[in-house]
């Protein structure tokens, strides 16, 4: 696994400039690739609104660069002896614009990728939200390991996302010993977890309601998205779901089988019925 840091040229190098980001992300377009296409809409809205955020920010994103290698290593080691697995692909730090914070690329074998201007500098937060994203790439390699067929995957199944997001939060709690509410939000955020915890019934309640009423679309920006939230108040409610769900198959099938339910033909029913049962 090879490390490529375009971070800290970024801040050596930094002009508040749009004709500045134009050539940095042109300069590294092979790393952008990905990010404009899924992560980052409304790009030249957004690198006008960046131009005010970036230069208080620099010193904080040169720290990160810094330390964030170190923290990688201790965590993929970590995955790496306890799931018997070995990571090959790349790993990207990047400055966005603003878009996502942090992501697996697209790939059954996922290449990552690190958006320092959206991350908390504080290193329990950084080994966090890591530790996350390494556990996509766990989840994926356990499941390779165990012979999935990726072609039956859905993709754009709710429930698949929510598998995907209870999986890497619940091997990055394994994995990182940090405050309960950063493993959902990646910083610190305890009024999140208590209203999870004090609504939960409810919560789960009116997603199962949105699964029967809401496209997939809507179902994401609404409980997974960053840019959701409009129900209850709180976005990314999902990844607390979905944990709660992974939570209780693992009491119940054991780890191995819970984390790869998803190669099974009674996977969606399996899921409908943890649900319920939550």
């Amino acid at each position: 696994m090879k490390i490529i840091d375009v971070a800290t040229e970024f801040v050596e190098h930094y002009e508040p400039t749009t004709t500045y980001l134009e050539q940095y992300f042109a300069r590294n377009k092979e790393h952008f690739e990905e990010y404009f296409t899924y992560h980052c809409h409304n790009k030249e809205q957004k690198m006008e609104a960046a131009l005010t955020k970036h230069p208080l920010q620099l010193q904080a994103i040169r720290a990160m660069a810094l330390s964030m290698p170190a923290l990688i290593k201790e965590i993929t080691d970590f995955y790496e002896t306890a799931y018997n697995i070995q990571f090959t692909q790349n790993t990207h730090l990047l400055v966005g614009i603003y878009g996502s914070n942090a992501y697996t690329y697209r790939q059954f074998i996922p290449e990552i990728a690190f958006c320092l201007e959206k991350l908390s500098a504080q290193e329990e937060h950084l080994k966090v939200i890591i530790a996350h994203e390494f556990g996509h790439a766990t989840h994926n390699l356990i499941s390779l390991q165990e012979k999935i067929n990726w072609q039956l995957v859905d993709w754009g199944n709710p429930y698949i996302w929510l598998l995907q997001e209870g999986v890497a939060t619940y091997f990055s709690m394994k994995a990182v010993q940090a405050h309960e509410d950063v493993y959902f939000v990646y910083y610190d955020d305890p009024q999140w977890l208590v209203f999870c915890q004090e609504n939960e019934q409810n919560i789960i309640e009116k997603f199962r309601d949105d699964l029967q009423q809401l496209s997939a679309q809507n179902i994401f920006k609404e409980w997974f998205s960053i840019n959701g939230g409009t129900r209850f108040g709180y976005t990314r409610l999902a990844y607390y779901i979905g944990y709660r769900c992974v939570q209780e198959l693992v009491a119940k099938y054991g780890e191995l089988e819970a984390v790869t339910l998803w190669k099974t033909s009674a996977f969606q029913k399996q899921m409908q019925e943890q649900l319920a049962l939550l």
